[in-house]
């Protein structure tokens, strides 16, 4: 029973130290992360920005989305399958919605920069 007692009284020790000692430093310290909460990336302008905002942004941040690097072919197949399981997507736009993101997530798509996010306060 005294051996598990200075066991925990060690752990607790070293726990104690790494709080005391501070964050660890991060690989890129010239850079800062944004606390967490930071705002994530949007969906780019256009006529079917609206349509994507309320048909994805339920289920999915629009970096999810804007991520991707999809076919029209397989954005068609995405938009189906969302449609299935629930995002409001009518039957009739469905086709614009594909070709505004195959126009801004399509295979040619290299603006994505993912959001680095830090525990608040860091």
């Amino acid at each position: 029973m005294r051996s598990a007692r200075r066991a925990a009284s060690a752990i607790g020790l070293a726990l104690g130290a790494l709080l005391l000692a501070g964050p660890a430093p991060h690989a890129n310290d010239e850079k800062p992360l944004p606390a967490l909460g930071a705002e994530l990336g949007a969906f780019p302008e256009g006529p079917m920005k609206a349509l994507a905002d309320q048909a994805c942004l339920h289920c999915h941040s629009a970096d999810m989305v804007r991520q991707q690097r999809l076919t029209e072919k397989q954005w068609t197949a995405e938009v189906n399958k969302m449609a299935g399981w629930g995002a409001a997507v009518p039957e009739d736009r469905r086709a614009a919605l594909v070709a505004y993101l195959v126009e801004h997530f399509g295979p040619g798509n290299d603006s994505f920069r993912p959001v680095e996010a830090a525990p608040a306060g860091k």
